[in-house]
Formats: structure tokens, sequence, C-alpha cells
């Protein structure tokens, strides 16, 4: 199973309301984080951004729970 990145979440916060909508759609996700935002976290906590990635064959039905979130302003 390939993985690919779905999203660059501005923080984990916004990362968790993302991956509770996959999950709830039974979409598998791992997150990302870049090598100096693995640092910062240390530092810093949940404010850092963080890539979601999920199984490739499940990104067009992931990419419209994206859609949907975004629409509905949350």
């Amino acid at each position: 199973m390939a993985w690919e990145k779905l999203f660059t979440a501005a923080n984990e916060l916004e990362a968790k309301l993302i991956t509770g909508l996959l999950s709830e759609a039974g979409i598998s996700y791992r997150y990302r984080y870049s090598d100096i935002n693995r640092y910062l976290k240390i530092v810093m906590g949940p404010v850092v951004d963080v890539e979601i990635w999920i199984p490739g064959e499940k990104m067009a039905q992931a990419r419209e729970i994206i859609r949907a979130f975004r629409e509905n302003g949350l």
C-alpha cells in the first residue's frame, strides 16, 4: 500500500479534527512532521504544522471529506 500526502494541517488540533472524520469513514492515516517541526514540537507543543498521509487508493474519498470540512467552515 502506497501512502500519499493528503493535507498539511496548521496544528495538531486541525489534524485531529480531520483525522477524526477520516477515521469515521474507515480511512487509515499517519501523521508526519518535517524535520524541524519534529524538534519544534518538543519545545512548542501541538502548534506546529503536521502532514496527514493516507493510503493512495483512498485519496478521492478523503479529498471529498476535506472539501466538505472546508465548506462547513470548520
